[in-house]
């Protein structure tokens, strides 16, 4: 199965970032920056470097027993809770489709294990440091529990390979949906039921015949045409009027204006992680009563610094926030 998504990867060596870069005469991307204030307090390169080294183990032999058999309903539950068992916080199944995967790659599985990884959410409250360290912490973790889990599937007697950002061949949008690991919101993140769009993802390609999941529709598309914390908060202005989508697959995809976004995203030395982080929905279907108050207090500091401020560093609080 050959991949049809045009993808962006975002990192220092995309073209886009690249383009953007000589246009404003700069020698490197400031966010990947490694004389940086904060590279002294935080080694990203070498972060990067921690989740790129479990790509070698991606893939491996498979066993030719099959000691739990095939019933799908079986299997996904050893799946998942070995997922678990490892440190995901959800775990979900779908049929393998061309536009899961990006162009160049190819696959000759026909399913799909979605992993999610939450981030902790109280980091907004410590500054953007602190939410860029957890993202990216959370990154490697993806990548180890998605490699150690398609070693457990292939011991288990069927073919699997793990995806995530040292791999790089899967579209997770249109995989986490299919998973029902939630729906797209606005801002051009998947949002969880459970962690909002507080979460990274990793994937295993297989062709263990498991018990698929639904789609799990629970009113975010619906919420977004009226909600606009993500819009208005967004520093660069790069996320669309409610009115400006597309349909694929019979999702509604509101198209973040990616130049835009990378002037927050990649041409400041901070971190910008802004539309998750104000997204109603870290508390709006969980319930979650700390997770409320911390979205309050993080928004009570967002009125007071100005909406489109752009990230700000706990040490510098008294200085922005008076």
């Amino acid at each position: 199965m050959e991949g049809i998504s045009e993808f962006r990867r975002g990192g220092p060596d995309d073209p886009l970032v690249q383009e953007i870069m000589k246009q404003k005469g700069l020698s490197e991307v400031p966010f990947y920056r490694q004389d940086s204030p904060k590279a002294e307090k935080f080694d990203l390169h070498a972060c990067m470097q921690r989740w790129m080294a479990w790509t070698p183990q991606r893939d491996g032999s498979v066993n030719t027993d099959q000691p739990e058999g095939r019933d799908p309903i079986h299997l996904a539950n050893l799946i998942r809770d070995k997922g678990l068992e490892l440190g995901a916080g959800d775990i979900g199944f779908a049929e393998l489709t061309p536009v899961m995967i990006n162009v160049g790659s190819s696959f000759e599985l026909k399913n799909i294990v979605s992993i999610v990884v939450s981030e902790e959410y109280s980091k907004v409250l410590e500054g953007a440091l602190a939410v860029e360290i957890e993202a990216f912490e959370v990154y490697v973790e993806c990548a180890r529990i998605s490699t150690q889990l398609a070693a457990y599937v292939r011991d288990l007697g069927f073919a699997a390979v793990a995806d995530h950002n040292g791999t790089g061949d899967i579209q997770a949008v249109p995989a986490l949906c299919a998973s029902g690991m939630g729906e797209l919101g606005r801002h051009g993140s998947v949002i969880h039921p459970d962690f909002g769009a507080s979460f990274r993802p990793g994937f295993v390609i297989t062709d263990a015949p498991v018990q698929l999941n639904q789609s799990n529709i629970f009113g975010v598309q619906k919420t977004c045409e009226t909600c606009r914390l993500c819009e208005s908060n967004c520093p660069p202005a790069a996320i669309q009027l409610a009115s400006d989508f597309i349909v694929t697959e019979g999702i509604k995809r509101w198209q973040v204006d990616i130049p835009r976004c990378y002037e927050a995203s990649r041409f400041r030395d901070e971190y910008c992680h802004i539309c998750v982080d104000v997204c109603p929905y870290q508390h709006k279907a969980n319930g979650d009563p700390s997770r409320m108050t911390i979205f309050k207090s993080f928004m009570k500091k967002r009125k007071i610094a100005g909406y489109r401020t752009p990230s700000w560093f706990i040490e510098d609080e008294a200085e922005v926030l008076g």
